[in-house]
């Protein structure tokens, strides 16, 4: 690129020029949330895959209450798993929406580990 290239953001009106107050808000849904929860979730180790995450969020004044539904493979540190999920998770949603994650309340759920198929040799 030259030097004489420019962005949209650059010309004159188009927000860029305005302090941050003065150019609007940006509002994210309950539903918007629950799938940020939800992909969070599933980056989660331990997290059963054959279980896809259930979330439902209320957002309010920047502020965010949550539940989390979510598989857990089994045999494993069922315990460990869920706690490490619900600070992944809350901390995950808060990066991305820059809302105050107030509770995340996670329900577990065990899901047998797949177990993999003997080999046979012919």
């Amino acid at each position: 690129m030259t030097d004489d290239a420019f962005a949209l953001a650059d010309l004159p009106g188009s927000g860029a020029d305005r302090p941050p107050e003065e150019r609007g808000r940006l509002r994210l849904s309950d539903t918007a949330v629950a799938h940020i929860l939800e992909c969070a979730a599933r980056t989660c180790e331990g997290t059963a895959a054959s279980k896809r995450p259930r979330a439902k969020a209320t957002v309010s004044r920047g502020r965010i209450w949550a539940s989390l539904d979510v598989g857990v493979e089994w045999p494993g540190p069922v315990s460990g798993t869920a706690r490490e999920l619900a600070r992944r998770v809350r901390a995950e949603t808060a990066r991305i929406t820059g809302y105050d994650v107030v509770a995340v309340d996670v329900a577990v759920h065990l899901v047998d580990a797949p177990t993999q198929a003997e080999r046979r040799v012919r």
